[in-house]
């Protein structure tokens, strides 16, 4: 490899592991992070990886809005996605609903205070709330359905003829 064919390349990596590599540049058995790393790629066989990740769903949940509001905050603070934090949140609870309140559904809701602002915002938002529209019993037709029930078009003779160019424009030039 040519020395110019070395650019960075942002590669994202947990802190631990990180810290992990640094351990044998502060050793000395490693120039730097990086020399490890292109050691390990050159020597590894890429085709050989088997990525193993969770099947996900994508679940909603209605949430009054200032958990929203903190949730959203929280996942910027600390630089992680909401659905980490509720998957913490989750099995945290989990153990305690399984040993402490096994016959029961739903954990009871704690009375939070709210700031004055925020209790009145959301009293607004509530009296401003639409009632649910109804839905539609009809099927939408799908775009084969609506472009076969749409006459065919004639094209009269002027409109297959090209249409002249516009001379205010610049051609793009390739290099």
């Amino acid at each position: 490899m040519a020395p110019e064919d070395n650019r960075p390349f942002p590669i994202q990596l947990e802190v631990e592991f990180l810290d992990r590599l640094s351990e044998p540049v502060r050793e000395g058995k490693a120039k730097s992070v990086s020399a490890i790393i292109r050691a390990a790629l050159e020597r590894f066989d890429l085709s050989s990886v088997v990525v193993v990740r969770p099947s996900q769903l994508l679940v909603s949940v209605r949430l009054p809005a200032a958990i929203r509001a903190e949730l959203k905050k929280a996942a910027r603070s600390k630089h992680t996605s909401v659905g980490q934090l509720v998957r913490a949140a989750v099995e945290a609870y989990l153990p305690q609903l399984e040993s402490d309140t096994a016959g029961q559904l739903e954990m009871p809701i704690p009375h939070v205070e709210l700031p004055e602002e925020v209790a009145t915002a959301a009293a607004l938002e509530t009296k401003r709330a639409r009632p649910p529209r109804p839905r539609s019993t009809k099927k939408k037709p799908t775009r084969r359905e609506t472009r076969s029930a749409a006459p065919a078009r004639k094209r009269s003779p002027a409109a297959k003829s090209p249409s002249p160019k516009k001379s205010g424009r610049s051609k793009r030039v390739t290099r």
